[in-house]
This record gives structure tokens, sequence and C-alpha cells, in this order.
């Protein structure tokens, strides 16, 4: 079973609930806090800045899925410290402001351009046709994928639209499991995942998806992982030097679906 980080369940609380109420309240203060020190945090000084009792921080607490404040926090400490080695790990592959800083944005366009290279060294434009026919010509097409993927693909979804075709695609991971238990008998399923972390979270639903008469299609630039061998397709993305060129291929290749998809069928 997913285990929703304390990031993800406030977002969904936001979502879900009423503007206005308490809860509300706490959750959109609390997500303010994310890039802040959260043992700063305190039971009082957050009522305080919520304008409501202690009582009913602790009973927000228990409504998210913690026993009490302290577990609360200590999952908001540990968020912190996941993003913060993520970010490290991922994020400083560009670094501007150096003596070279002119010389470190041309090596990372010049790795971009080669991620670019790679993609369509990968691409084959059949392939490309062939499931914007599917895309076309299935009744039921589901979208899935979370963060920079999801935002790719609800633009492919809007997109779509556009052109007279109505896909599906639900924001946030608690919303995603909520749609792939609705999926119906001779869907079209498309998962973007460029790295392969969305099978962290969705493995059971996965595998349970691929026993099913579904035609699933993975886009991603990691085909070495076992799990890309249930679906029908695979997508290749083509390779990258850096880990941050992925959504741009991704994005490049959203457009191409796109291009081809307009061309052929508005």
């Amino acid at each position: 079973m997913e285990k929703t980080s304390i990031v993800g369940k406030l977002q969904d609380l936001v979502i879900s609930t009423t503007e206005g109420n308490i809860n509300t309240t706490i959750a959109r203060v609390l997500l303010k806090k994310v890039g802040h020190d959260a043992p700063d945090i305190t039971i009082e000084s957050l009522a305080d800045e919520c304008f409501t009792s202690t009582a009913s921080i602790s009973r927000f607490s228990k409504k998210i899925g913690y026993s009490k404040f302290s577990d609360m926090k200590q999952a908001f400490i540990e968020y912190q410290s996941d993003t913060a080695k993520f970010i490290n790990k991922n994020n400083f592959e560009l670094t501007i402001g150096e003596a070279d800083s002119e010389r470190s944005l041309s090596h990372y366009i010049q790795k971009i351009a080669h991620s670019f290279l790679s993609l369509e060294e990968n691409l084959d434009l059949t392939q490309i046709d062939a499931l914007c026919r599917r895309i076309h010509n299935t009744e039921d097409v589901y979208f899935f994928g979370t963060h920079s993927s999801g935002l790719l693909l609800e633009q492919f979804q809007y997109q779509l639209f556009s052109c007279g075709k109505y896909v599906t695609y639900f924001n946030g991971r608690m919303n995603q499991r909520k749609a792939f238990q609705q999926i119906t008998k001779n869907s079209l399923v498309i998962i973007l995942s460029t790295d392969g972390n969305y099978f962290l979270k969705f493995s059971d639903l996965l595998f349970d998806l691929s026993s099913k008469d579904n035609y699933t299609v993975l886009i991603t630039q990691n085909i070495q992982m076992r799990i890309a061998n249930i679906f029908d397709e695979v997508l290749y993305l083509g390779q990258s030097s850096i880990k941050k060129a992925a959504p741009y291929q991704a994005q490049l290749l959203i457009d191409i679906l796109y291009s081809r998809y307009y061309h052929l069928y508005s």
C-alpha cells in the first residue's frame, strides 16, 4: 500500500475540504512551512498562527493519520530531510553563479542538446502515429504520472481536449490510485515515468493492471527496469548524461505526439 507523504496528505486535504474550514487553514499554514525549519514548529505557535486552539491542532494531527502532534511534526521533519537529499542529488547539475558560470551554462545546454539527439535517434514516427491512432480509436484513455511527468500529461490532456478527444488524468497520487481502480476493460493506459520512480508508489496496481484486457504503454528513459516488461509497448526517451535532461526529453516527445495527433485527426 502506498505511504502518502505528509505534504501529499496536506495537499489532498486542501483540495477536498471547503475553503474557510479550520483544517484547510492549518494545512495551508503547514504547507507554507515546507521550506523552513520544521523543528521550530510547536503546537502552541501553530495554533496561534492558525487562530485556533491546541486541541484543534491535535484533532487535525489525528485527522491526517498521526496519533499526536509530535508524530505529525516528526513526519514533517523527515519529509524535509528526504526532499533535501533528493534536491542535493539531482539539482546541482547546473550551477550558475561561479566565476566560470558562462562555461557551466554552455556545458549544461550541450548535455541537454545531446539528450534530444538521443531521443531523435530512438524515435520511430511509425510507432508515434500508431499510438496516436490508438488514442483516437480507444474509448477510454487514461494518463498516469506525477511531478514533472504529471504536469506534461496534464498539458497533453488539454491539448487533446482541443482536438475533441477526452482522456482521463487526475492530479495527485491518491486521485491516481482511485483512478487505477476505476479503469474499464479494453482501456488504453499511458504512464509517463522518466526515471521509473512512479513504480515505487504504484507497483501493486500496475501488476494487477497488466493482467487485465487493457493496452498499456510506458514512456521512460529507464528501460532497464524489470517492470517495463509488463507493458505492451515502451516508448524510449533516449539516453542522457544528466538526470535533469529527462523532463526536457519528455516534453519534446509530448510535443511530437500532439503534433502528429493534430495533423492526423484535426
